[in-house]
């Protein structure tokens, strides 16, 4: 029988070949559809992944955390103007001097500041907190370490606005004493209630220093002589105006809310008397430690001498009535405020020289006080192109 085309062996061998190479061509297809599956998935995967990565990310940015970022604040001059920084919007100088000639002042003395970012009240997050620990300048601290934890906003506030007006008080007191001025100690009047019976007669600024021909030296002692009184009597207010004594006749009012006492209708504070009107201009920053700055801002003022002598002089430290100079926060980051002002110079508290000496920047001399005389002193060791004491090594 002879052979047919479909039963030869090279045609069985070539069927076999289509029948190997169709399948293959399937199969490969199949795997190549296949893959471009798997491959949209990973790619919707990637995606999802990372738009879910950018929003926690963002979210993570923005969470809330218990922390206080400290970073250099703005600084002005006590020799010139009110910076726009702190709320002017005049060219109104920092000290004022009434009723007494001032000297021409040169070069700068600048008060330094923090500023803080969280605390009570005031969400710090955690993109700000990252970018604290990368900034060399700038500090960051749990906030229970800095604020008590019952503190609100509006106390923190209050007690720095309340600590601010205290050290602007006290620095006239001690200017005026290195300078010689005598002063006493009395009771300030700082509001003129609107039924007050002295309305129209006494000032903001009058210190009370007796009523009728007692003796007051500060609050505990006006309110110790009105309890002698009652509605309706009559006194009259031995007051110092600004190195002028006033008498001032007052009738006592009824009691003002929460009190017991006769009342005069006004708002005092603790001060002393000044031999002419000394004003200082400051708002928007709050906290003890500008004291020093102050106090040598108006003893420059009053002719002790161009203290500076032109040069660019940085000041930090808190001043009590005596003169004495205290310990600051954040002396760090007022260093880096002080060296970006282009101060050269840079007086703070000696207690503060352990933590200032690691971390003080490079071109930025160290003056350490104790005492507004110290202060003073050491600009003009300066001035004479001398070297002051410095703070020690480590």
């Amino acid at each position: 029988m002879p052979a047919t085309a479909d039963s030869s062996p090279a045609h069985r061998s070539f069927l076999l070949g289509e029948l190997i190479a169709g399948r293959s061509t399937r199969c490969r297809r199949r795997w190549i559809a296949q893959y471009a599956r798997n491959v949209r998935r990973e790619q919707l995967t990637f995606w999802v992944c990372g738009v879910l990565l950018v929003v926690l990310g963002a979210v993570g940015w923005q969470m809330p955390v218990p922390y206080v970022r400290l970073a250099p604040g703005p600084v002005g001059d006590t020799l010139g103007t009110v910076p726009k920084v702190f709320g002017s919007s005049s060219d109104k100088p920092v000290i004022s001097i009434t009723g007494h000639p001032t000297e021409a002042t040169s070069g700068h003395l600048y008060l330094v500041t923090v500023d803080e970012y969280g605390g009570p009240g005031e969400d710090l997050s955690l993109g700000d907190v990252l970018v604290g620990w990368w900034r060399k300048s700038d500090a960051v601290l749990p906030i229970r370490l800095v604020y008590p934890p019952s503190a609100t906003r509006q106390q923190v506030q209050q007690q720095a606005a309340e600590q601010m007006d205290v050290s602007q008080e006290d620095a006239k007191v001690a200017a005026l004493r290195y300078l010689g001025y005598p002063v006493q100690p009395g009771v300030e009047i700082s509001e003129i209630l609107a039924n007050s019976s002295i309305k129209g007669k006494a000032q903001p600024g009058d210190v009370i220093l007796r009523v009728d021909d007692a003796r007051v030296r500060n609050a505990d002692e006006l309110l110790a002589v009105l309890r002698t009184h009652h509605v309706g009597d009559h006194v009259t207010l031995h007051v110092n105006r600004y190195g002028t004594p006033v008498d001032i006749p007052a009738v006592l009012g009824k009691p003002l809310t929460g009190s017991t006492v006769p009342s005069i209708g006004i708002q005092v504070i603790d001060s002393y008397t000044q031999p002419f009107r000394i004003d200082i201009q400051l708002s928007g920053v709050g906290g003890p430690s500008a004291g020093l700055a102050f106090a040598l801002g108006i003893v420059d003022k009053l002719g002790a001498g161009n203290l500076t002598g032109g040069k660019s002089i940085a000041a930090t430290g808190t001043i009590d009535l005596d003169g004495n100079v205290g310990a600051i926060g954040g002396v760090q980051q007022k260093m880096v405020a002080a060296k970006d002002a282009g101060a050269t110079v840079f007086l703070l508290p000696k207690d503060n020289c352990g933590e200032a000496v690691p971390a003080a920047p490079s071109g930025l001399r160290l003056v350490p006080v104790t005492t507004l005389t110290d202060a003073v002193n050491a600009l003009r060791t300066l001035d004479a192109g001398e070297t002051p004491p410095s703070c020690p090594a480590g």
